[in-house]
C-alpha cells in the first residue's frame, strides 16, 4: 500500500509507531519521521510511504519521499540529513517475507536512485531491495560514505555505567558537577517550546565560533511538532540552567529501551565548567532510571563522546541504482553530492592536528569574507 498523503497514514499511525518501539529506533517514529516531513519538505518533493500488511496487520513501513529534478526520481528517507538509524522498519522475523513487496512498490516508482542515507551498517535493506528488484537486471549499489557513530551500553544501570569510565573521568565530571551546583545551576527535563528554543539558541551560540551550523530555519517547526506528536517521556530535552539563563541542553529521543541523542549546544561563556558533558550525563542518569539500555550518541566519533562510548559503529550512505537509461543521468546529477562526501571522508580519516589545521583555515577565510 503505498500513501502519498501524511493525513491518510492516521489510522496506522499506532502500527507504525510500535515497530519503531520494537526496534529501538528512536528517529524512525512516525511521530518524528511525520514533523520533519511536514515541517522541512521541500517544493519539489512528494510522499512516497509504503506500508505491508500481512493479515491486516502492519509488518513493514517503508518510509520514503521522492525527489523530484530535471524528470529523474530519487527516492530518500523521511528525516534524511536530519537524523541519523533511519530507515525500513519490519516485524521481527518478516524482512526476508516482506522485502519482495517492498522492492516492487519501490520499482513502481521507477526512480533512477533509492538512497539509505545514515543508516545503521548492519542494515540489510539496501542487498534486500537489490536482490528482489523486479526484472532481470539486478540495481548496483554504492557505498557513498561513513561515518563514525559512539554507543553506550546503559542496561538501566548509569552507576555500573559510570564506574566502567576511567578513575580521572569520574573524579573530573564530580568536581565540574559540585562547581556547577556553586553557581547555582540546576538540572531538568523538559519538552516545552521554552526548553526547544533554549536548545536552539545554544546550540547555533556554540556552532558559530565553528563556521556555523547545518541545523536550519526548519528545525524549530519540526522539533516543537514532535514534541507535540510525542509521548512527553520519549522526547526530551536535557537542561542546566543557570541564575541568567540556560547554560546547556542536549535532545533525546526514546525508542522502548534504546535512546538516541540529536543534538545539542551550550553557552561559551560556561565553557570552563565543560556544561556539555555534564548535560549529557543528567540525560544518561535520567534515561537509565527509566530502563534504558543503549544510548546512541549520534555521527561523529568527537573526543568527548568516545570518552563515554561503549562502542563505536557505523554508519553508512547507499544508494541503489536501478539499471536503465536514467542510470548515467542519475550518476551525472549525484556526482557533486558524492564527491562532497568522499571529501567528507577523507577529512575525518585524517590525523586530528591536520583536522584542526584545516578547520582553523576554512575559518579564517570564511571570516576574510565577511
Amino acid at each position: 500500500m503505498l500513501v502519498d498523503e501524511a493525513d491518510d497514514l492516521s489510522a496506522h499511525l499506532g502500527a507504525w509507531d510500535s515497530l519503531a518501539v520494537a526496534a529501538g529506533r528512536p528517529f524512525c517514529a512516525p511521530g518524528w519521521m511525520l514533523s520533519w516531513w511536514r515541517a522541512a519538505r521541500g517544493e519539489r518533493t512528494r510522499l512516497r510511504v509504503i506500508l505491508i500488511f500481512e493479515d491486516d496487520r502492519l509488518v513493514g513501513v517503508g518510509p520514503f519521499f521522492a525527489n523530484l529534478t530535471v524528470g529523474l526520481i530519487e527516492l530518500r528517507l523521511l528525516g534524511a540529513g536530519f537524523s541519523h538509524r533511519i530507515g525500513v522498519l519490519a516485524e521481527a522475523g518478516a524482512q526476508e517475507r516482506i522485502a519482495p513487496a517492498l522492492s516492487s512498490a519501490l520499482a513502481a516508482q521507477s526512480p533512477a536512485s533509492v538512497v539509505f542515507e545514515g543508516i545503521d551498517a548492519g542494515d540489510p535493506w539496501p542487498e534486500l531491495v537489490a536482490a528482489h528488484w523486479p526484472g532481470r537486471r539486478r540495481p548496483l549499489r554504492r557505498t557513498d560514505g561513513e561515518l563514525q557513530a559512539p554507543t553506550i551500553g546503559l542496561d538501566g544501570d548509569y552507576e555500573a555505567w559510570l564506574a566502567r569510565r576511567d578513575r580521572r573521568f569520574r573524579k573530573e565530571a564530580r568536581r565540574l558537577e559540585r562547581r556547577l551546583e556553586e553557581e547555582h545551576v540546576t538540572r531538568r527535563m523538559a519538552c516545552d517550546e521554552q526548553a526547544i528554543d533554549a536548545l536552539l539558541t545554544l546550540h547555533h551560540a556554540r556552532w558559530s565560533e565553528r563556521g556555523g551550523s547545518n541545523v536550519g530555519e526548519d528545525a524549530r517547526a519540526t522539533l516543537l511538532a514532535a514534541a507535540a506528536e510525542l509521548p512527553s517521556e520519549r522526547l526530551l530535552v536535557s537542561l542546566l540552567e543557570g541564575p541568567r539563563g540556560p547554560v546547556s541542553a542536549e535532545l533525546v529521543l526514546r525508542a522502548g529501551d534504546a535512546a538516541a541523542f540529536w543534538g545539542g549546544g551550550f553557552d561559551p561563556d560556561w565553557a570552563q565548567y565543560g556544561p556539555g558533558m555534564q548535560t549529557m550525563l543528567f540525560a544518561l542518569e535520567v534515561l537509565a532510571r527509566t530502563g534504558v539500555a543503549t544510548a546512541d550518541l549520534g555521527g561523529g566519533a568527537h573526543s568527548y563522546k568516545r570518552r563515554l562510548a561503549d562502542e563505536t559503529t557505523t554508519l553508512l550512505w547507499r544508494t541503489v541504482f536501478p539499471r536503465g537509461w536514467r542510470y548515467p543521468l542519475i550518476r551525472l546529477r549525484l556526482a557533486p553530492k558524492h564527491a562532497r562526501l568522499s571529501a567528507r571522508g577523507a577529512f575525518r580519516r585524517m590525523p586530528r592536528r591536520w583536522q584542526s589545521r584545516l578547520e582553523e583555515l576554512r575559518r579564517s577565510r570564511k571570516s576574510s569574507h565577511v
